[in-house]
């Protein structure tokens, strides 16, 4: 006897249609329940720096826990972060304040062979504390003739190091030279001694984190609710360990967020539209083939 067939929609159509629902049943800001990602728990404490949350993670504090571009790392009891690709030893993180104090590690031994980068901020997660004056230092390999103030102490190092706060000399004066600049406390006024510089230097500068702020600490606030992040979504995403986290809307300041909710539904009415056609003529084939592979199958049963 032959068997009986059963025909499905094409697969494909149903694959995007099923996936397409996820997207909008599932905004990327909201979480499931039990899904903190144990953020709640894993806090990052190295040395003198405890108890930090979002928006850091690192060590046994997993990535989701926080901004992708804010790990937090721990050597020998020392906290250090990487911003725009360069390394800092973090002296202090504020949380109340959303502030770090950080300085450059290639000068924690000292100023004479630095890595020649200025110093410079990830403007999407930070701004400079405006408590602090920018010192350039010019890096030069010969002394310059008419110019005065270098550091005797760096001369040995192959550099004549001359300190400048602004207004800086016309660029052809330091033109054969390499330079960097970094912040320092107002209380530095004496250029003239390499150790008071080091050690203006090595004393850190404060700049503010400015992601995570705003709607996410409503997150943190609420009971049982931990604020993260995901590598494709840089705001931040609130995870709830009691419940569904409803109402949760990315910060206004955040960077742009991707298109959720109202965009989904436009991208569903949109594929429908433009393959509307082809799942009718879908629909019509799979109609017909069907119906004549019926009528075979009828026939063959009667004949058998």
């Amino acid at each position: 006897m032959a068997s009986l067939l059963i025909h499905l929609p094409p697969i494909p159509i149903l694959q995007h249609f099923i996936l397409l629902l996820i997207l909008i049943q599932t905004p990327p800001y909201l979480s499931s329940y039990n899904d903190d990602r144990g953020c709640t728990n894993q806090l990052i404490s190295c040395g003198n720096i405890k108890n930090i949350g979002f928006p850091f993670w690192g060590e046994k504090r997993p990535r989701d826990c926080g901004h992708p571009r804010m790990q937090l790392s721990c050597e020998q009891e020392i906290t250090y972060i990487n911003i725009n690709d360069f390394r800092y030893k973090v002296l202090e993180v504020n949380p109340d304040n959303h502030t770090l104090r950080i300085t450059r590690e290639d000068y924690l031994e000292g100023i004479c062979q630095p890595k020649f980068v200025t110093t410079s901020l990830d403007t999407e997660l930070y701004v400079h504390d405006s408590a602090y004056k920018n010192l350039t230092l010019f890096y030069c390999a010969n002394d310059l003739p008419s110019t005065t103030g270098f550091l005797p102490s760096c001369v040995p190092n192959g550099n004549y190091v001359y300190p400048r706060f602004e207004p800086l000399p016309p660029p052809n004066y330091y033109a054969s030279c390499k330079t960097v600049v970094v912040p320092v406390p107002p209380s530095l006024v004496d250029t003239s001694d390499a150790d008071k510089i080091h050690n203006a230097i090595i004393d850190g500068f404060v700049v503010r984190w400015i992601v995570g702020i705003g709607e996410c600490e409503k997150c943190m606030i609420s009971a049982g609710r931990v604020c993260g992040g995901i590598e494709w979504y840089p705001n931040q995403t609130c995870y709830c360990r009691d419940g569904p986290c409803s109402n949760f809307l990315p910060d206004d300041k955040a960077p742009q967020s991707p298109p959720t909710g109202k965009f989904y539904r436009k991208a569903v009415i949109m594929w429908f539209t433009k393959n509307n056609t082809n799942i009718k003529d879908n629909c019509k084939t799979t109609k017909s083939t069907t119906k004549r592979e019926n009528e075979n199958v009828k026939e063959a049963m009667q004949k058998s």
